[in-house]
């Protein structure tokens, strides 16, 4: 692997690694989800690669899908605090984040090789 492909793969991990300390701090679902959008747009202003906002949009109609198919369906999952439609408010936003930040990881290993 290159030197400048571990970089860069730490580089787009870290965010999603920095959310874990706000998930141990506070279960309260608008700090979550404020945090969420601010992370989202600073991610956005840092580097934004075109359609990335309709892949953001596309990951957090298919978390709220996902999730209510899951909840509704198998009745597999519970949320103890889902405000929205049953699930966390800021579950949807990080369904859209992830869906990001997966396709940009996944270009990263694609194009080094």
């Amino acid at each position: 692997m290159r030197k400048n492909l571990s970089r860069e793969l730490l580089t787009n991990l870290l965010p999603l690694f920095a959310l874990i300390p706000i998930f141990l701090v506070t279960k309260n679902e608008l700090i979550i989800c404020v945090v969420l959008i601010a992370m989202m747009l600073v991610t956005f202003r840092i580097k934004y690669y075109r359609n990335e906002l309709v892949l953001f949009l596309t990951g957090i109609i298919l978390g709220i899908i996902i999730e209510l198919g899951g909840d509704l369906v198998n009745k597999m999952q519970y949320w103890t605090q889902g405000s929205f439609f049953g699930i966390p408010l800021w579950l949807p936003i990080f369904w859209g984040l992830t869906f990001v930040y997966i396709r940009r990881i996944g270009n990263l290993i694609v194009k080094s090789k």
